[in-house]
């Protein structure tokens, strides 16, 4: 997933005091994008945008457009949306852009996605339902976890081939699979700072499959699957211990079997 493209502010990222929960839950209604509307290569951003959360043409949005969205429909702190969206914005040297502007190739869009093809070979804005099935399939339970996401982005690298992601690539795709199990986990969050072991306790996060399986295929919040908002409002101090999911499984042994169910109709 190119989920949140502009992530190399997380290596750096201080622990954040944590504000209140959402409550109580609703969700604004989705609504299919039209022609007209503009789209990007990140699903979360995208649907944002379907619920209204964004706008829903997907047009001259600002940096804190993208704070207040991940904010009101993700539960997640204004400064991470805001932050995240700084880099982008420099990058592509505007002031507002439309959300197909991050389909620019090696800007703010890179290679070796988990849901869509390169911009070199395909549609890199749209859904691939093949890569959808094997990212399900990467997991042999019902679950996306740390391990399957780690074994997930090894497989879609050595997929896109040489040359290897850049260092800003590699931050950009660590924090995307961290933000997927962030936000459609099945669970508590652990409480940032006050755990002990930071890594252990965030790397036990599970995001149901059917979940996931929903969100991504419409792009839709998967409320009837369960879904809600973060029980209390999150951070990039939350994210951090995630992004370090890819290193402890460089060595997986990839000529693993998985069998993960196929619940993409």
């Amino acid at each position: 997933m190119r989920a949140f493209t502009f992530l190399s502010l997380i290596a750096t990222v201080a622990a954040l005091p944590y504000g209140p929960a959402v409550s109580p839950f609703s969700v604004k209604p989705w609504v299919a994008p039209g022609p007209s509307d503009s789209r990007s290569p990140c699903p979360m951003l995208n649907t944002l945008a379907n619920h209204g959360y964004l706008p829903h043409d997907g047009r001259n949005l600002t940096i804190q457009d993208f704070g207040v969205a991940i904010h009101e429909g993700l539960n997640l702190d204004v400064d991470f949306g805001q932050g995240l969206a700084v880099q982008a914005f420099q990058l592509l040297g505007k002031g507002s852009i439309d959300l197909v502007d991050l389909d620019t190739p090696d800007v703010t869009e890179h290679r070796a996605s988990l849901t869509r093809n390169d911009h070199s070979s395909g549609d890199s804005l749209r859904l691939d339902p093949e890569r959808l099935e094997a990212l399900l399939a990467d997991s042999d339970t019902n679950y996306l976890d740390v391990e399957s996401m780690a074994r997930t982005r090894i497989r879609v690298e050595a997929l896109s081939g040489p040359p290897p992601l850049s260092p800003i690539a590699e931050t950009q795709t660590a924090g995307e699979v961290g933000l997927i199990l962030l936000t459609m986990s099945d669970g508590p969050i652990p409480e940032g700072a006050s755990v002990t072991d930071l890594a252990a306790a965030y790397g036990g996060l599970q995001a149901p499959k059917d979940r996931v399986a929903a969100w991504l295929a419409k792009e839709e919040l998967p409320v009837a699957q369960g879904w809600r908002p973060a029980p209390r409002e999150m951070t990039l101090a939350d994210l951090s211990p995630l992004t370090f999911a890819r290193s402890p499984y460089r060595r997986l042994d990839m000529r693993k079997p998985t069998h993960g169910a196929n619940v993409v109709s």
